[in-house]
């Protein structure tokens, strides 16, 4: 596994030194010490950096928390607060620039530095598969929902456009039922499970391993009942299967059928463009 890239932006150069000893204790890598945020932004850009160490009191004339602000606005990289205010002040103003984290100076040994830096390593994979997930929810709900400039111009109350609407769902074409796995299946049916992104990102968070209820719960930040109703679906369609271990119940990708609902997808818009 590759090594963790990590600049430190503190302006006290035994300081710094010092977390660099430790990062490397740690098996991390720390490629780059700056004492400024106009440093750090000047030379960000030519780094291919995981995490940043950031002190709020820097030289310069901007101080950490600006300096993070720009990074956050220009790259995607977490940034771990290094502090020795701890006042409500400092704190709430740091909040706004969204940080990773905090540790408070004096930094002594590897315990002051590992929990805080590997739960936000953690953080920041989670949020960029959340990320990923929405971007293919977008992409995706363009074949889902219909074009809102289909509807024909005299339609103009929103009762009519419901009704309009739910008509033409109800004259799919009946060629697009298939069978899998001996199931008769509708492709549009099966493409309206995703229609709601909650569900798209179980999906996606399902990828790396399997999950109980209250994980992925946690995971799209959503109601017990609500997390429920979207697992239902996703089984219901056959992309995610439950089995039970203990006194719990875990969810993982059904990644055959998923397969296989891609194969017929592609082939029924090869067809659509033939």
């Amino acid at each position: 596994m590759a090594q963790i890239k990590v600049m430190i932006v503190e302006d006290e150069l035994i300081t710094a030194e010092a977390i660099a000893i430790l990062l490397k204790k740690l098996n991390y890598n720390p490629i780059a010490i700056v004492s400024s945020g106009e440093e750090a932004i000047s030379k960000i850009k030519n780094l291919n950096l995981d995490l940043i160490l950031m002190d709020i009191i820097l030289a310069g004339t901007i101080d950490g928390i600006e300096t993070a602000k720009i990074i956050n606005t220009n790259y995607n990289i977490p940034i771990i607060f290094i502090t020795a205010y701890g006042d409500k002040k400092t704190l709430d103003r740091a909040k706004l620039s969204e940080p990773y984290g905090y540790i408070v100076k004096p930094i002594t040994n590897e315990d002051d530095l590992l929990p805080t830096i590997e739960l936000a390593m953690y953080n920041h994979q989670v949020k960029k598969k959340l990320k990923k997930g929405n971007e293919k929810f977008e992409q995706i709900k363009q074949f889902i929902q219909p074009d809102k400039n289909i509807l024909p111009s005299q339609i103009n109350n929103p009762l009519e456009k419901r009704n309009y609407l739910e008509q033409a769902n109800e004259n799919i074409d009946p060629t697009l039922e298939i069978e899998v796995f001996g199931e008769k299946i509708n492709l549009v049916e099966w493409l309206k499970s995703f229609s709601n992104p909650d569900r798209f990102l179980i999906l996606e968070i399902l990828k790396s391993q399997p999950l109980k209820l209250d994980e992925i719960q946690m995971f799209i930040d959503k109601s017990q009942s609500t997390s429920s109703h979207h697992i239902k679906i996703l089984e219901k369609t056959g992309f995610i299967k439950g089995w039970k271990k203990g006194k719990y119940i875990y969810y993982s990708l059904n990644k055959p059928k998923i397969m296989e609902f891609v194969y017929l997808w592609e082939n029924w818009i090869k067809n659509l463009s033939s």
